[in-house]
């Protein structure tokens, strides 16, 4: 599912779109953003296809290597296994994962030879290594470390498929963690027996965040613009990096709305916006500035935090 901080790049993206673009039509603006945070959900059923593809091309390594001359029973019994772990088994067969690859129209039909040169690529060296020829009996926990590895090696760290999405969508080349970590997640879920797909967000409250964090940046541009434009003379407000105004802006947005956030933790969130995203010099800019705006708004009475976001 996707944290907080996956939420504020998705805003902060949305919002330097729209104030960068000619359409002002703010409700379209928050379906664009509904879309692209949905984005992420359909990058990680790919990721989740792509398994589901592995299992195929294992049952037909078991079925090559049932039919060599020299049958290597080991290797048999290791792919076996990798084959009966609970999260392939489940993959195959969990109708709510069918039914959300069929809805989204997740295929790798068009595309398939580039993830099956992955697997080979993999297998090659895989199939002659220690684990596949160990004369131990393999356990669950064996065979998890090794699909991980996997994962890691053949899939999430290789750079055609990454430039694949890219193709499909700008925007996942920023997505691909949250989708490999809500897949690494999928993993334990069906290690431990629960649902098989993670939701994407952890509750109604992370959803109704990001949309309160648009919504409220557009209500309230022009006032936190005038302030900041107050606060950033010397630095001259026009040469301010449009992406820093954005993440400025939702950055003072959160500090009055989100009354559960502390205030540390919304500048520090976006001082790794800005060192992610920005300029070399925009990070301690933001902190700076932020800190001085603050600063001014707890002594109008603006900012109000409860529970959580009384932490000092």
């Amino acid at each position: 599912m996707l944290t907080r901080r996956h939420i504020r790049i998705k805003v902060m993206q949305a919002l330097f779109s729209f104030y960068q673009g000619d359409q002002k039509n703010s409700k379209a603006a928050l379906k664009a953003l509904d879309e692209s945070i949905q984005n992420i959900y359909n990058l990680y059923l790919y990721e989740l296809k792509i398994f589901w593809h592995f299992h195929s091309f294992l049952k037909e390594r078991l079925e090559i290597e049932k039919t060599k001359k020299i049958q290597n029973r080991i290797r048999q019994a290791r792919i076996d296994s990798l084959l009966h772990m609970p999260f392939m088994q489940a993959l195959v067969l969990d109708k709510e994962v069918l039914r959300a690859w069929d809805k989204n129209q997740i295929n790798w039909d068009d595309d398939i030879d580039m993830i099956r040169g992955a697997f080979f690529s993999f297998w090659s060296k895989e199939a002659h290594s220690d684990w596949f020829l160990s004369n131990s009996i393999a356990n669950e926990q064996e065979s998890v470390i090794w699909f991980k590895k996997f994962y890691s090696d053949a899939i999430a760290n290789n750079l055609s498929i990454q430039s694949y999405y890219e193709d499909l969508n700008i925007h996942w080349s920023d997505d691909i963690d949250a989708a490999q970590m809500m897949a690494v997640q999928t993993l334990q879920n069906a290690k431990t027996g629960k649902p098989l797909l993670v939701k994407l967000f952890k509750d109604k409250e992370d959803k109704i965040f990001a949309q309160m964090l648009f919504t409220k940046c557009l209500e309230s541009h022009s006032n936190l613009m005038e302030r900041v434009r107050a606060k950033s003379e010397k630095w001259d407000y026009e040469r301010l990096a449009p992406l820093d105004r954005c993440i400025i802006e939702q950055s003072l947005v959160e500090v009055i709305n989100a009354q559960e956030v502390p205030v540390k933790v919304t500048i520090n969130e976006a001082i790794e916006l800005a060192k992610q995203y920005s300029t070399e010099k925009s990070p301690g800019f933001i902190n700076g500035l932020l800190d001085s705006l603050i600063s001014d708004m707890i002594q109008e009475g603006k900012v109000k935090k409860v529970g959580r976001g009384l932490i000092d």
